[in-house]
């Protein structure tokens, strides 16, 4: 059977070779007009805060697998300022109507940054430790790759970013905080735990390939 974390790696270097990955490493677009679509993620990286504070901790740790979960989750609910910092360097902080942000948030175009919030909080709610920490891992190999894209396109840019920049990134360790690099092979599963964390690994990485793929359907039409 195969490895848990190579089941992750795969589907990492498939998430990595994604359409709104490359087009963000073209310099022949101006690094403003690839950074455009900063507001389009706003649901998600808000509510990514959310889901650490209130859905992937467990009230009550009561072992080693529910404290790393915990320690993981502490960490990561801490990334939106940088977000909020970068939409103003970036002069993405349009002034609008609350009524009219509400709109653009919840509307039609962006609705699968919205599902994969709530895919992220099926896969999370009720789970044990163990499905938790394969949840964790693809949120962060997923991250991994983002924020290291996004990275070495401003390395040099004259904006001052953090949650695009190397802050972010060095923060973004691939795995979950505090663990060893194959915590979740070193895990025993049953057989009814294994299904359901491959189950987990292919309709984590779907929903965030389905995020990507509205990014770059959005970049498009903005272009066209």
């Amino acid at each position: 059977m195969t490895k848990l974390s190579t089941l992750i790696e795969q589907n990492k270097q498939k998430f990595a070779r994604h359409e709104f990955l490359t087009f963000l490493t073209d310099k022949t677009i101006p690094l403003s007009q690839r950074l455009s679509f900063l507001p389009n993620i706003a649901h998600f990286v808000m509510s990514f805060s959310d889901i650490n504070k209130f859905i992937l901790p467990f009230q009550n740790p009561s072992n080693d697998l529910e404290h790393a979960v915990n320690q993981h989750a502490r960490e990561d609910a801490n990334h939106w300022p940088w977000f909020l910092n970068d939409l103003q360097s970036t002069g993405l902080n349009k002034q609008g109507s609350l009524t009219d942000n509400l709109e653009f948030l919840w509307s039609e175009n962006i609705k699968n940054s919205r599902l994969l919030t709530y895919q992220l909080i099926r896969l999370l709610t009720d789970k044990p430790a163990k499905i938790r920490l394969v949840v964790i891992e693809i949120m962060e190999a997923t991250g991994n790759v983002t924020f290291d894209t996004l990275s070495q396109i401003t390395k040099d840019s004259a904006f001052p970013l953090e949650f695009c920049g190397n802050i972010h990134f060095s923060h973004e360790t691939g795995h979950s905080i505090g663990s060893e690099e194959e915590l979740i092979d070193t895990i025993e599963y049953s057989n009814q735990e294994m299904n359901d964390a491959t189950n987990a690994i292919s309709d984590g990485f779907q929903a965030f390939e389905c995020f990507f793929d509205e990014l770059m359907m959005n970049m498009k039409a903005r272009s066209s």
